[in-house]
């Protein structure tokens, strides 16, 4: 199963979510963690990883898929990509035809692969959230977050057909989680006809940015943080909707 985990506005916390997630799964799941920002790569500077083949080499100079993949060191798989390569921001549509068969290919092999997109409605993000089976859009509290992620599901929706989207709201309590999706799914529904899940908020916590300064998951590093506990709970919400 692909599931992407994306946004409107970028600088939301998408990466250090979705690394902590895959974490919180990994022991009941087999993971593949893709980072789809294909140009400017963060996954592998997030987990202190030095991968010496990314999605750079199978694009541009035809190696295996498979010989990209990396173990974390956290119970489960990473695909990195690269950072800085100009050609791989707007990729054709023959390294699309690769990335889709060498993606689904590898899917085979895990019971979850996750999609770390870069933000915005840019043809490569978009590409990447129709390619998963459910969509995760993080948004935080602030109105250019909440318009963004709105104008991302209203293209995905009009667009591309896609329906399967949950919300997940990040550098927020609860109650003002709880407060922005609602606004956001009278929003959608009104104008769309949509009905968004809710997968939870994660609260602003020095633990997790100290976290993330260290290259290390919060679950490791700082497990009974309100950010940890969170994120725990958000995974085995997402668990129950998934299976």
């Amino acid at each position: 199963m692909m599931i992407s985990i994306t946004s409107g506005k970028g600088g939301v916390g998408k990466t250090s979510l979705v690394v902590n997630l895959c974490l919180a799964l990994a022991p009941e799941y087999r993971i593949l963690l893709v980072d789809a920002d294909l140009g400017l790569a963060n996954v592998d500077i997030m987990l202190s990883l030095a991968p010496r083949v990314t999605l750079r080499h199978i694009l541009l100079e035809g190696l295996p898929m498979s010989k990209a993949v990396v173990y974390s060191g956290y119970g489960f798989d990473v695909l990195p990509a690269a950072s800085g390569v100009a050609e791989l921001v707007q990729p054709d549509s023959d390294m699309k035809e690769i990335l889709e068969l060498g993606l689904k290919s590898l899917a085979e092999k895990y019971d979850l692969v996750f999609f770390d997109t870069g933000a915005g409605i840019g043809h490569v993000v978009l590409w990447f959230n129709c390619l998963a089976e459910h969509i995760v859009v993080v948004f935080t509290p602030e109105p250019t977050s909440l318009t963004d992620a709105y104008a991302l599901i209203k293209v995905l929706y009009r667009d591309y057909g896609r329906q399967n989207f949950l919300l997940l709201a990040n550098q927020a309590t609860e109650k003002e989680g709880e407060q922005y999706f609602s606004h956001l799914e009278r929003v959608l529904q009104h104008y769309l006809g949509l009905s968004p899940h809710y997968l939870g908020a994660i609260p602003r916590d020095q633990k997790l940015e100290k976290s993330i300064r260290q290259q290390k998951p919060l679950l490791v590093s700082d497990p009974e943080s309100k950010a940890a506990q969170a994120l725990n709970q958000i995974a085995r919400r997402l668990k129950r909707l998934l299976f």
